[in-house]
């Protein structure tokens, strides 16, 4: 068994098409079937079902997926590993992040980088759903997400920061904080539902008794501002407003009675080998100040 044969496996499996698997490769379509043929013979199970078009792995090949992703990343993390006792940490880490936590990666990320010249980054936006199914997969190394609103599952966290949330809107009401409840019958430009931003906003609404409802939905935080910009009253986290500051025209509020916090924080698959990387990462966040709010969580924006 060789792991280029592995990798094909893998790749077959997320591409679903023998060509598409090559090209992601960099190998032929024919090196790549011969290469999955003899993997067969050599298992003694069929892996993969073949027509003209697609190929779809087998049960037995699905069941031997995760097998063969977690011996990949057994081999990247002792070449990382070898890496590190020969003097410094080296290769790619493969982050997911929550849309919302986009604006504080690169500080997050920044004392990794500065210690360690020879590594790459890979940042992927992700909902949390998808960040714990990619580390299950072995899709990412690490995830930013929330820890403290939705079962993780069992994923090792380490908090961050708090995440705080702002009332956006061309008409603010009065004061230099707002309740969830003066948000009753307000057409709300949001996050869509499968972003658990969302979750956590219709929740805090609900609780307030609230019945705000969104006019216009998205999963882009950049249309979500665009959408501010051009009148619509939103809610959003404290963060994107830190980095982006408040749009020309628009006010923000902290949102209040209830102040409502979740804390945000890195994830990682539960072992006992920790990938290289992933400890330096952490290594790196030990190194920053405690868990605190961003600044934009603690004064209102007008």
């Amino acid at each position: 068994m060789r792991l280029r044969q592995l990798e094909y496996l893998v790749a077959l499996a997320r591409e679903g098409n023998f060509g598409r698997a090559a090209a992601a490769c960099n190998a032929t379509q024919p090196a790549v079937s011969v290469a999955i043929r003899k993997l067969e013979a050599e298992l003694g199970v069929e892996l993969v079902r073949r027509d003209r078009r697609e190929a779809a792995l087998t049960p037995q090949g699905a069941a031997l997926l995760g097998w063969a992703r977690e011996a990949l990343a057994s081999v990247d993390g002792l070449g990382a590993e070898a890496a590190r006792l020969a003097g410094d940490p080296s290769g790619r880490l493969r982050l997911g992040v929550i849309p919302t936590a986009l604006p504080v990666i690169a500080s997050i990320t920044a004392p990794l980088l500065a210690a360690h010249p020879g590594v790459d980054l890979e940042v992927r936006s992700l909902s949390s759903d998808r960040i714990a199914a990619e580390l299950a997969s072995y899709g990412i190394d690490a995830g930013l997400t929330y820890l403290d609103n939705e079962p993780l599952g069992p994923l090792a966290a380490t908090p961050v920061y708090e995440e705080r949330y702002l009332f956006l809107s061309a008409d603010p009401p009065p004061g230099e904080t707002v309740g969830w409840a003066a948000l009753d019958g307000v057409p709300l430009c949001l996050l869509t539902p499968e972003m658990q931003n969302r979750r956590i906003v219709d929740a805090s609404l609900r609780e307030a008794g609230a019945a705000a409802g969104a006019r216009i939905e998205t999963d882009s935080i950049s249309a979500l501002f665009s959408y501010a910009r051009a009148g619509w009253p939103s809610v959003v986290s404290d963060a994107w407003v830190e980095l982006y500051g408040v749009p020309d025209g628009v006010g923000a509020l902290p949102l209040l009675a209830p102040e409502v916090t979740h804390t945000v924080g890195v994830v990682t698959r539960e072992t006992d080998l920790t990938p290289p990387l992933v400890r330096a990462l952490l290594e790196g966040l030990s190194r920053r100040s405690p868990t605190s709010s961003a600044p934009a969580a603690r004064s209102p924006f007008r």
